[in-house]
């Protein structure tokens, strides 16, 4: 009699380290195709978001109205920091090794973020560099035109070539945005008018202190 409930008690034990273990099995798959299903969303999530911005940018490429009278100066001036200064280019710069920024002509920008929201024509040019041995070095540089309804953002190649500056395929936006993070100034594009004030393409950023003029 002992043999038989000990010969029990061993097959109980074993049925239930088996049905343990399938379960643990079964979890761990369920918990598997529940992580690759979840990565297979996301995925598609960020696949969609690019198709829409990408249609969206088409449009708004399609709907832009390029100013043929639109007056612009040497592009090549953008080296010439006493030029870009007073062409009303708005420039940001650090001197030598400092890591101060100086901001200028930040008054330009504002006048074409004030065009574009009245619905009119406008052209800013931006550079970002430093000043090295009295020379401008060019680390950035963008053009933005508006017809008054869309922006038209050109990033030139500032480094392939040292005599010329290429312009980049230009990229289009609904708005532009001026927003107060903190103690600073950042202007903005995004992609549509429903994308957040603080989120989109920073165009420019700096602290209110760097404002030179």
């Amino acid at each position: 009699m002992k043999k038989y409930i000990l010969l029990l008690s061993i097959v109980t034990v074993v049925l239930v380290i088996s049905g343990c273990t399938n379960n643990k099995y079964s979890n761990e798959t369920m918990n598997n195709k529940t992580i690759t299903s979840n990565k297979a969303t996301t995925t598609q999530e960020k696949s969609d978001l690019k198709n829409v911005n990408e249609h969206e940018g088409k449009n708004l490429e399609a709907s832009f109205k390029e100013i043929n009278d639109l007056k612009k100066t040497n592009i090549e001036d953008a080296r010439n920091f006493e030029a870009s200064l007073k062409n009303g280019s708005v420039i940001m710069i650090s001197r030598d090794d400092s890591e101060n920024l100086e901001v200028y002509n930040i008054s330009m920008l504002d006048r074409f973020l004030d065009s574009f929201n009245n619905g009119k024509e406008g052209y800013v040019r931006i550079i970002k560099g430093t000043i090295v041995s009295g020379k401008l070095l060019v680390n950035k540089l963008d053009e933005l035109e508006t017809d008054g309804k869309v922006i038209k953002d050109t990033v030139y190649d500032t480094y392939t070539y040292k005599d010329k500056f290429t312009a980049g395929t230009p990229v289009y936006s609904s708005k532009i945005v001026k927003t107060y993070p903190n103690n600073g100034i950042r202007y903005a594009l995004l992609e549509n008018k429903e994308t957040p004030d603080n989120m989109g393409t920073t165009v420019i950023s700096f602290n209110k202190n760097s404002i030179k003029n």
